[in-house]
């Protein structure tokens, strides 16, 4: 059992190596200017190796994706607000996360944007974050805080693009208050730009 445990362990530390190192070349040089044998080079493993962690380069982008959600889905675990306080609570924890990442997120932002090829990789990567919002958008629906009729899942992916839209404009602006965007990208989210009477 012990030998298995440190097998697992290795494995493990191999796993995350790997993933390390290709995000450090991912901000250095864009997604497509990494190849595998450069993440395999830098990481000091055999191509087999990196093959029997990741499917191919695109899993290693999932792979992100999920570490940020599970930290998302954390930070909303036993949140006792309403959805929309739930919602800020997410675009926040999504702001902060870019900021800690940035060089990465906005090499893989530019990299989506920037070629039609990469739609398919790009809704694989947000898939985990589609779901946790759709679960938000649902709940606050059956509490009744928020419209019905809507599908939680088209909301939910209207709320996901327009962060990654906004994302990208996080990237063009730096200097911008991503408190007030994020508060003023959530209004718009939840109650439109329509003048009410």
């Amino acid at each position: 059992m012990t030998g298995g445990t440190r097998r697992a362990r290795k494995k493990e530390r191999t796993r995350r190596e790997i993933y390390r190192t290709a995000m450090g070349l991912f901000a250095e040089r864009g997604y497509d200017g990494v190849t595998i044998e450069d993440i395999c080079g830098g990481a000091s493993v055999a191509k087999a190796t990196f093959f029997l962690h990741f499917e191919n380069k695109a899993a290693l982008l999932q792979d992100f994706n999920e570490e940020i959600t599970q930290s998302l889905a954390e930070r909303l675990a036993g949140h006792q607000g309403n959805a929309e306080e739930q919602l800020f609570l997410f675009l926040s924890a999504f702001r902060e996360t870019w900021e800690r990442n940035a060089p990465v997120m906005q090499k893989m932002l530019r990299e989506f944007i920037d070629q039609p090829t990469a739609l398919s990789r790009a809704a694989a990567v947000n898939e985990s974050v589609v779901d946790l919002v759709t679960q938000i958008v649902r709940r606050g629906q059956e509490k009744g805080e928020l419209r019905q009729g809507i599908a939680p899942e088209l909301a939910a992916i209207s709320i996901v693009s327009t962060w990654s839209a906004i994302a990208a404009w996080w990237s063009e602006h730096p200097e911008s208050d991503t408190e007030q965007a994020s508060r003023q990208i959530l209004d718009i989210t939840l109650n439109g730009l329509k003048k009410r009477a």
